[in-house]
């Protein structure tokens, strides 16, 4: 269990830097597949700071019409720890802390958020399963 939350960090920060990426429009348009869509599970769920549930195929098509509509957006991801892991099963669970700045579609543009995970891991690596989002104070 040593090596795992450096991968668990890696891949947070990974996705992340991704999204960032992305709605600053400097990410190749193709590269969402691999970089997004692949890395969530099927089953995936995103419950939002404001407490809706996002199902895969809306978050998917919300991020994907997003491209470059932020171009100062930012993303620092803090905290990161394990809260547990079942390797029997393959589960994972880990929570860190997400500072936004610039966020056009979040009141305040500069938030934080505390966000819980639950990876599934498979054989290309670590795939999103669920993730619950809670507004923190700035």
């Amino acid at each position: 269990m040593s090596a795992l939350p450096g991968e668990v960090r890696l891949e947070i920060e990974r996705l992340h830097d991704f999204f960032v990426g992305w709605f600053q429009g400097i990410i190749v348009k193709t590269a969402f597949e691999d970089q997004v869509t692949a890395r969530l599970h099927p089953e995936f769920e995103n419950i939002q700071p404001s407490g809706r549930a996002l199902p895969r195929d809306i978050l998917l098509t919300g991020l994907h019409n997003a491209w470059g509509s932020n171009p100062d957006f930012r993303i620092e991801i803090r905290d990161t720890r394990i809260m547990g892991a079942w390797p029997d099963c393959g589960l994972i669970l880990a929570g860190y802390v997400e500072a936004q700045f610039g966020a056009r579609n979040t009141n305040p543009p500069d938030n934080l958020r505390r966000s819980t995970v639950l990876f599934e891991r498979s054989a290309s690596g670590l795939v999103w399963r669920y993730i619950q989002e809670t507004a923190m104070p700035a």
